[in-house]
């Protein structure tokens, strides 16, 4: 069975499709949303969510994303907030779209099918570097009951090693937080006798979800480049775009 089902709108993970109670999707181009149409006009902004979404979507949140690694609860409390310095949300209520955006980075759909809870994390290769997987799976156990091997973790299209070319002090960077990540650093060619290397880190965020005790078969990549694939999908290293994906995911 394939991983993925796909339409001119939008892709979906078939795992997370298995649950009637659950709703995702990730655009592809033209469809763009920034958090500042969101932050202007949110009844224009949801119009335009519906135009993508399958179910009518009432309810969204979308965080400003700063590449940090703040995750936030979304409750009855907070939902008017507007979740600055925040790249991550989980929450367990029904109707509550949570949304990322992104443009290369990594969008990461969380669901648990047991307590009912859902996450969307926005991974950067900062983010990524300073775990902001671990801080959303630590949140899921220790506030929502989540056990590790009842998680689901999508990942979406975003830059893949094939194309995430970066200078030595960001492989140092990775180096000195990770032990375990030599074969996810490739070397890359000499420009301006600079040399560049590749970096996987798709793969660096599997290996931290299955030391937390996440299940291999519940971790699940796109395996889709978006600067690659850059007529799909908005790739910031590709035209320096300000268009963006929408990664979201909702509990009906």
């Amino acid at each position: 069975m394939n991983k993925l089902i796909e339409n001119n709108k939008y892709l979906q993970f078939t795992k997370l499709n298995e649950y009637n109670n659950l709703i995702h999707f990730y655009t592809k181009k033209p469809f763009s949303l920034t958090y500042e149409e969101y932050q202007e006009d949110k009844e224009k902004f949801l119009k335009s969510l519906n135009t993508i979404s399958p179910i009518k979507i009432k309810t969204c949140i979308l965080a400003n994303q700063a590449h940090t690694t703040n995750i936030a609860k979304v409750t009855l409390d907070n939902l008017n907030d507007d979740f600055l310095n925040t790249d991550g949300l989980i929450t367990n209520l029904k109707d509550v779209c949570l949304l990322t955006k992104t443009a290369d980075c990594q969008a990461i759909l969380l669901y648990d099918s047991v307590n009912k809870v859902i996450g969307n994390i926005h991974s950067g290769w900062k983010g990524t570097l300073n775990k902001i997987i671990m801080n959303a799976i630590n949140i899921m156990t220790n506030d929502y009951h989540s056990k590790p091997e009842d998680i689901i973790v999508c990942i979406c299209p975003s830059i893949l090693k094939c194309c995430f070319e970066v200078d030595y002090e960001v492989v140092e960077s990775f180096k000195n937080n990770f032990s375990n990540i030599d074969e996810d650093i490739y070397l890359g060619e000499i420009k301006d006798n600079k040399q560049k290397y590749y970096i996987d880190t798709v793969n660096i965020n599997k290996k931290v979800l299955l030391s937390l005790g996440l299940k291999e078969e519940n971790i699940i990549t796109s395996d889709l480049c978006t600067k690659c694939q850059h007529d799909l999908y908005h790739s910031y290293r590709y035209d320096k775009t300000e268009g963006r994906n929408i990664a979201a995911i909702i509990l009906k």
